[in-house]
């Protein structure tokens, strides 16, 4: 199938980034020096490399909380939700940990972490606990660069994330497809 070059639309530049935005959403769950747990959704996060152990780069808004913990601790869990936690991270999103406890406002049942101090939200498709080496913060975005202390998941946990496009627009994976040509 050839396409022509007219059936092209263009993109605006500041929505550039949705052509690669993969959006596997993720939770990062902190705790703050106080004691004080919070999580917040977050679209922007890669793996970095796995030399010697998984690493990892999330991307985070340098006036939230999740990054002011961080800060703090060097700490913090990527839960990987599932498609039927969408209404956990609309409220975790909507909401502002300076505010309010996310945990007790929207009920999270949750269980503690093996490595660190963090709570993870039950029903998630897996978890890994993290130690930031390394955090930018360019404008008000905040890279955090961290390295995998632990990691726990679901068999087959990749069919069960969720994904977010943009907007109120979500996804799942949908079936496999196995190359019988490739190499």
């Amino acid at each position: 199938m050839e396409i022509e070059n007219s059936e092209y639309n263009e993109v605006a530049r500041e929505s550039a980034y949705e052509l690669q935005n993969a959006g596997g959403v993720i939770l990062v769950c902190t705790r703050a020096k106080d004691g004080r747990y919070d999580l917040a959704p977050v679209a922007w996060s890669c793996p970095m490399d796995n030399e010697g152990g998984s690493r990892f780069i999330v991307v985070l808004d340098t006036g939230h909380k999740t990054y002011s913990d961080i800060l703090e601790t060097g700490e913090f869990a990527i839960a990987l939700p599932c498609a039927n936690q969408l209404e956990l991270i609309e409220e975790c999103g909507s909401t502002s940990g300076f505010t309010c406890d996310k945990y007790a406002q929207f009920e999270i049942k949750n269980f503690p972490g093996k490595k660190i101090q963090v709570l993870i939200p039950e029903g998630v498709a897996g978890w890994v606990e993290c130690k930031a080496f390394d955090i930018k913060s360019v404008g008000t975005a905040g890279l955090v660069m961290a390295e995998a202390l632990g990691a726990w998941s679901l068999p087959d946990s990749w069919k069960k994330r969720v994904h977010h496009v943009g907007g109120e627009t979500f996804f799942v994976p949908g079936p496999v497809v196995h190359c019988t040509n490739c190499k």
